[in-house]
């Protein structure tokens, strides 16, 4: 990390030439806490001329422009709002009910939680790709979602042999998984202060904190003692 730190820096320092405009561009957080972007375009672009780096906070959208903080007006014909997504919302607003009427929404009041990312309890033979907790943000989702979907299939299978008609994780089960889960996040870069996208309202990242060859191990075959099969 401190070589893609350092790296980082370097690139700053080699492209862009005023000393105030580098400063205000150089992260207060560590590499990585929020999502790394990758582009030879910005630096050049933000020195253009016609281009400046306003970092003063909103204070209002007014029919001229935009007001800051410094009370300042910045005066503009677009606005262009790139607010991104609701991140944390994965499937909704489709509406998912599960067992005895319960719904995805009331399942995960207080924080999304599903058994290795793929499967909730009360919700049986519900399975999702790129659920919570998935390692999004460290690996290729492309390998997450082929590793996932395996592991779903030998569920399926599983129901097949026990001419059964329904799979589900058992509370317990998910429990542990997700106790496991934040025990192990105070080790990684995403909680040491930046406030990014990856953090849900409880300040916990919804990323997976161990390696891909970890991931792959735990998906290569569920634990049937972890599931009810009915």
């Amino acid at each position: 990390m401190r070589k893609v730190e350092e790296n980082c820096y370097s690139n700053l320092m080699e492209n862009v030439s005023d000393p105030d405009l580098r400063a205000r561009l150089t992260p207060d957080y560590k590499v990585a806490c929020k999502r790394l972007i990758m582009t030879d375009k910005f630096y050049p672009a933000i020195q253009k001329p016609n281009a400046e780096l306003v970092t003063d906070g909103i204070e209002r959208i007014e029919p001229g422009g935009v007001r800051t903080a410094d009370g300042r007006l910045h005066e503009l014909d677009v606005l262009v709002l790139a607010t991104g997504y609701h991140a944390h919302d994965f499937m909704r607003p489709m509406k998912v009910t599960g067992r005895d009427g319960l719904r995805i929404d009331e399942a995960w009041a207080e924080a999304n939680e599903a058994y290795r990312s793929v499967a909730v309890p009360d919700f049986p033979n519900f399975f999702m790709v790129a659920g919570p907790n998935s390692p999004i943000g460290n690996f290729s989702l492309i390998q997450v979602a082929e590793v996932q979907l395996n592991y779903i299939m030998q569920l399926i299978t599983q129901i097949q042999r026990a001419e059964g008609v329904e799979v589900e994780p058992t509370p317990e089960a998910t429990k542990r998984f997700n106790d496991e889960i934040k025990a192990a996040m105070p080790g990684t870069v995403w909680v040491t202060g930046c406030n990014s996208w990856y953090l849900d309202k409880n300040g916990n990242p919804a990323l997976y904190p161990w390696d891909f060859q970890r991931f792959r191990s735990d998906m290569a075959a569920p634990d049937l003692d972890d599931f009810h099969i009915s």
